[in-house]
């Protein structure tokens, strides 16, 4: 029997709030992956002795890998265990400080000071209402990026990040050989989502002269790698994740379309974080929020085509 993502978050939710009743699920198998996180996390923080405890846990993860290849198949995992592995060694959150929130806090007219000062470094998500204030990016689409993109950029930007999740699509050259059909998200062709990083000076500097820096943050930006985000509506975006790699907290544009976020609370979180968040992001909104801290998946909603553009900042 497999699990969706969103089953796998609601029994996450539903293990935090009543874990004495676990034997009482139909499948002990299902969500031993939930037992093992919970009894990791608590061991752990409890004593730096608690050896046995990583064992065990890895116990509990084969068997509920064993039990749901569907879930891997979701999560285009092709080597469950080294992504398990760093899953489990990924840093603790000392502070559970961050998710301790009724709703996703949504502003307009947001100071410069008041951002840095409430929300820059303390990992509470945060939506701007009018975020793209001033940004001219209407002509920002497939076709753009395409026409962007020469044969030579395409060549530098071997190098750059490439997301192609559960589709057939490994690089931009692939993502700008697709057909007419397909690029348009016509009825009957593969739906499709996909994210790249921009690491080509000359695309970045024109990408900049139709936007700039998000008002709030001044002139906070770490740097000008630009990360794009472009599918198919009515389709799922990224899987369930945390970006423990990341260093800094990022924020994301939405230019068309609307997606919608949910975000989870690690699981040393659980007992001080009792419960998921969702929020619809719509165009002209930017979304700010901490990827190392918050676990996250993405959906395009149905309508206009999502596209989105985000970057990194200190």
């Amino acid at each position: 029997m497999s699990i969706t993502e969103q089953e796998f978050l609601d029994k996450v939710i539903l293990f935090q709030q009543n874990g004495k009743n676990f034997k009482k699920w139909e499948s002990v198998q299902k969500y031993s992956r939930l037992a093992a996180e919970y009894a990791l996390y608590k061991g752990l923080r409890k004593s730096a002795k608690s050896i046995a405890c990583v064992f065990i846990c890895l116990i509990a993860y084969a068997i509920y890998w064993s039990d749901v290849p569907g879930f891997l198949r979701d999560n285009d995992c092709l080597l469950p265990p080294l992504y398990l592995l760093q899953d489990i060694f990924r840093p603790v959150q000392q502070d559970c400080g961050f998710c301790k929130i009724e709703d996703i806090h949504v502003r307009t007219n947001l100071s410069e000071e008041e951002f840095f000062e409430t929300y820059a470094y303390t990992g509470l998500p945060l939506l701007v209402a009018d975020g793209m204030r001033d940004w001219d990016t209407d002509k920002f689409g497939y076709q753009y990026f395409k026409d962007l993109y020469s044969e030579t950029t395409l060549d530098d930007n071997d190098d750059c990040q490439f997301f192609g999740y559960r589709t057939n699509l490994n690089s931009l050259f692939d993502l700008f050989s697709m057909s007419k059909d397909r690029a348009e998200f016509k009825k009957g062709t593969e739906p499709w989502y996909i994210g790249w990083s921009n690491c080509v000076p000359e695309v970045s500097n024109e990408l900049r002269k139709h936007y700039k820096v998000p008002y709030f943050l001044g002139h906070s930006e770490r740097t000008k790698l630009d990360w794009m985000f472009m599918g198919s509506p009515g389709y799922k975006g990224a899987s369930l994740h945390m970006d423990y790699n990341m260093d800094y907290s990022s924020w994301q544009a939405q230019i068309k379309g609307r997606k919608k976020w949910t975000f989870a609370p690690p699981p040393e979180c659980w007992y001080e974080c009792p419960r998921s968040h969702k929020i619809v992001v719509e165009p002209g909104n930017i979304f700010v929020f901490d990827s190392s801290r918050w676990y996250h998946s993405t959906e395009v909603l149905e309508g206009e085509y999502c596209l989105t553009i985000g970057a990194e900042y200190d």
